[in-house]
């Protein structure tokens, strides 16, 4: 009988098991087959946040890449590590930065997954500053699509550690000579 009622009590488990994995799965399915639907450069972000109640929220925004850009995947992206002249190092990969300000003094750390790929800037090279207004705070639809504002401006004489940089050119190893350069200031 014992045998009896931990076996039934195994399948239960195995059965709760299986039907939680096919649902985690057929969520993963959906997100990529809706990311695969956006246009290349679309950019997708998911954050976790309190809705009011100390429940957590996940809101999704996603963001169109403006017209003035290619219509091709960036051949690289990632976060301002250093400046070198007219050279840009980005970290890659999955990013994390932390922006602290202590006695008035505001210091950056980056942190990166991938490799540095180098960015490098000519005097035919388009910058735009990434101007789109986005609202991270939850929504009754927890999910934002906006459309990315861009400012065409000259290259500036820095640009901040943190800052997001993306790049379209010509790619040859952990170098790119970019033709077209967008980015944001950290946020």
């Amino acid at each position: 009988m014992n045998r009896k009622l931990l076996a039934g009590i195994g399948i239960v488990v195995l059965i709760l098991v299986l039907g939680a994995g096919a649902f985690v799965a057929t969520q993963l399915i959906a997100q990529q087959k809706q990311q695969a639907d956006l246009p290349p450069g679309s950019l997708v972000f998911e954050d976790v946040m309190d809705d009011g109640s100390g429940k957590p929220v996940t809101v999704t925004t996603i963001i169109l890449p403006a017209k003035e850009l290619p219509e091709r995947p960036s051949e690289a992206g990632g976060v301002v590590k250093r400046q070198v002249d007219n050279s840009y190092f980005v970290g890659t990969g999955n990013i994390s930065i932390n922006i602290s300000e202590v006695n008035g003094e505001t210091t950056t750390a980056v942190d990166h997954s991938g490799p540095e790929i180098e960015l490098v800037t000519g005097r035919d090279t388009l910058f735009y500053r990434d101007v789109t207004q986005v609202d991270f705070t939850a929504s009754e639809t927890k999910e934002q699509t906006l459309y990315q504002e861009l400012a065409l401006v000259e290259q500036p004489e820095t640009m901040p550690e943190g800052a997001e940089i993306q790049a379209w050119g010509q790619k040859s190893g952990d170098r790119v000579v970019a033709d077209v350069i967008v980015y944001s200031e950290p946020r």
